[in-house]
């Protein structure tokens, strides 16, 4: 025996044992695919594979701030709506163009079009939204709508002449729709 010089644990080692090669080779798939698919895990969204820009959030009593980031995203590729008490912001991030000659070793850059959907909690005012791209940031102010006051209804009792105007008035108009 060949392996009669060799200490006790690596003859033992030595020894081919398909169950210890598989195991070896399962941890060594396991390693790899590991390492190839982390930077994917931390995308958010059904489809980590696209871009989708992260974005934090933060809320006053005047107003929501949202914050994206968007490097290597021109600002005329941005687009920022707000509807039906949504954020809806949306663009694309364009792949650079490459030398004729390299050869690309790695990627771990996402590009293509994105569209973030944030619903609101609360009514924002359209009118005065903001928006401020800088260093690839991309941070929109939303100003909370006025809160509607609750006014308490005085209740009369009886035929008053104001109510009645304005259910005649209503049912004119029900009339001439028909």
């Amino acid at each position: 025996m060949a392996n009669r010089h060799l200490p006790d644990i690596w003859r033992r080692e030595a020894a081919w044992n398909p169950v210890r090669e598989i195991s070896r080779l399962q941890r060594t798939l396991d390693r790899m695919f590991g390492d190839f698919m982390s930077p994917y895990e931390q995308s958010f969204g059904e489809d980590p594979l696209v871009f989708s820009p992260p974005c934090n959030l933060e809320e006053t009593d005047k107003h929501f701030l949202f914050s994206f980031d968007l490097p290597g995203v021109s600002k005329d590729n941005v687009k920022i709506e707000v509807k039906d008490n949504q954020l809806i912001v949306s663009g694309e991030r364009q792949e650079e163009e490459t030398r004729e000659k390299s050869a690309r070793h790695a990627t771990e850059r996402f590009y293509g079009s994105f569209q973030r959907i944030f619903s609101l909690p609360s009514a924002v005012d359209a009118e005065k939204v903001q928006a401020n791209y800088k260093d690839g940031v991309l941070r929109v102010a939303l100003p909370k709508a006025a809160e509607s006051k609750s006014k308490p209804i005085q209740i009369t009792e009886g035929a008053s002449e104001s109510f009645e105007k304005m259910l005649i008035e209503s049912d004119k108009k029900k009339e001439k729709a028909a």
